[in-house]
This record gives C-alpha cells, sequence and structure tokens, in this order.
C-alpha cells in the first residue's frame, strides 16, 4: 500500500487538490500495458475525490507530452505494491489485474483533468503575474482511455469574480467559468509528433 488515504493526513497545496507529498513515486516510469513503447511518469499526486473506486489520484506524462491519470488502486498494481486478486488493505476490496473488467488504468475523466487545468493555470500565472489576459491560449495533449488521445486548445476568458468582477480570481470553484475549450481534435499516439 502507498497511503491509506483514509487514515492518514494528506496535506495539499492551498487552494488546490494537488498533494504535497510525493510518497517517493514521483518521476517513476510505468510502462502502458496496451502499447509498451509508450513510458509514463509519474509527475503529481492529487488528493481523493467523491467517486466508486476512491483513494488517491496519480497524473503521468509521456515522452510526447500526453496526460493522463491512474487510481491508487490500478497505479499500486502497475508499480508493484498490489498483486490482482489480494485484497486492497485501504479500500477492503480485491486488487483487479489489466486482464479484469474492474481495471480501469491509465484514464483522464473530469475530476482529474479540472486538477491537470489548474496546474496548467498555475504555471501560466508565473509567467503573467498579475490577471491573465482574456483570450490567453493552452494547449494539452489528453489519453482520454486505451486507444483514444486528444489534443484540446482552451483559451481564457475572464480572470474576474463572476461576482465582484474584482481580478484575478485563482480559485479551483471557478476554474471553469475561467476557461473553454475552443478546439479538440483526435490524434494519433503513434503518429503524434515530440515537443
Amino acid at each position: 500500500m502507498l497511503v491509506n488515504p483514509y487514515s492518514q493526513k494528506l496535506t495539499t497545496f492551498d487552494g488546490t487538490r494537488l498533494l504535497l507529498s510525493t510518497l517517493g513515486i514521483v518521476g517513476l516510469g510505468v510502462r502502458d500495458i496496451a502499447d509498451p513503447r509508450r513510458l509514463w511518469t509519474i509527475q503529481s499526486l492529487y488528493a481523493p475525490v467523491q467517486r466508486a473506486l476512491g483513494g488517491i489520484r496519480a497524473k503521468l506524462i509521456d515522452e510526447k507530452d500526453f496526460i493522463t491519470f491512474v487510481n491508487q488502486r490500478d497505479l499500486e498494481v502497475l508499480l508493484g505494491v498490489g498483486r490482482p486478486g489480494e485484497r486492497c488493505a485501504w479500500s477492503g476490496s480485491r486488487y483487479a489485474g489489466p486482464d479484469d473488467t474492474e481495471w480501469v488504468g491509465f484514464y483522464a475523466d473530469e475530476e482529474g483533468l479540472l486538477d491537470d487545468l489548474q496546474e496548467q493555470e498555475l504555471l501560466l500565472r508565473a509567467q503573467h503575474p498579475g490577471v491573465l489576459p482574456y483570450g490567453l491560449e493552452l494547449t494539452r495533449r489528453i489519453h482520454k482511455e486505451s486507444a483514444v488521445d486528444v489534443e484540446e486548445l482552451w483559451t481564457m476568458l475572464w480572470d474576474a469574480d463572476p461576482q465582484t468582477g474584482l481580478g484575478p480570481d485563482t480559485r479551483f470553484t471557478t476554474l471553469p467559468r475561467r476557461w473553454v475549450r475552443i478546439e479538440q481534435r483526435r490524434l494519433m499516439w503513434a503518429s503524434a509528433t515530440f515537443r
């Protein structure tokens, strides 16, 4: 077990779900089960959110700058901390293997993508002190699930509190009001260029 997310104190950076602790695994590489040519590197860890599977979440990035996420249960199997069929101590259920119907694996859901969007915004804030300009763009490459890779273009709408008009607005809760996706296109990972 990497960590018991329900009995151990998990501290996050203020205003985010990004964990302060790396648990000694950030920077580790994980080979893609569906495509062994693809190597994922654990980039950051996030606090649990309300969902059936639970546990912490890991954000990973590959050599072509695609991001994805993996849940704690499946990550423990990928890292060899848990074995399929064994009881998972923190969840009380059994570990699934890549061939099981309960296996999720590399999967980018809306919660994870919101966390990534906030992380991208924080990086932009370091480059642009003060209010982020209207029309500022960011591009993300996302591995949504097995064999589904996309590239998205996002633009900043308004970096201010919608109620008061005061900015910058750095709150996680208003993040979806600040950014809008203006384009999404499918990419084949094998033919995508390195960045």
